[in-house]
């Protein structure tokens, strides 16, 4: 698996620093902004996950949640 761990917390990032813009009456246009950074974020991120990522060897007859050990 390639390095799937800077799209996931680069994104993590911005909506946290999105939230706290949200609450703390910042600039609407910073809002808007983050907003927008924020779903093309999101975006990237599906886009490598989906690409990147390893498939599971299961199924879902074998094992319904791939977290919960049989």
């Amino acid at each position: 698996m390639k390095n799937l761990h800077f799209p996931v917390i680069a994104t993590t990032v911005v909506l946290f620093i999105y939230l706290i813009s949200v609450y703390s009456s910042v600039v609407f246009s910073i809002v808007f902004l983050l907003f927008m950074i924020l779903n093309i974020l999101t975006i990237w991120m599906v886009i490598r996950i989906l690409k990147d990522g390893e498939p599971s060897t299961r199924t879902f007859d074998e094992q319904w949640y791939e977290d919960i050990p049989k």
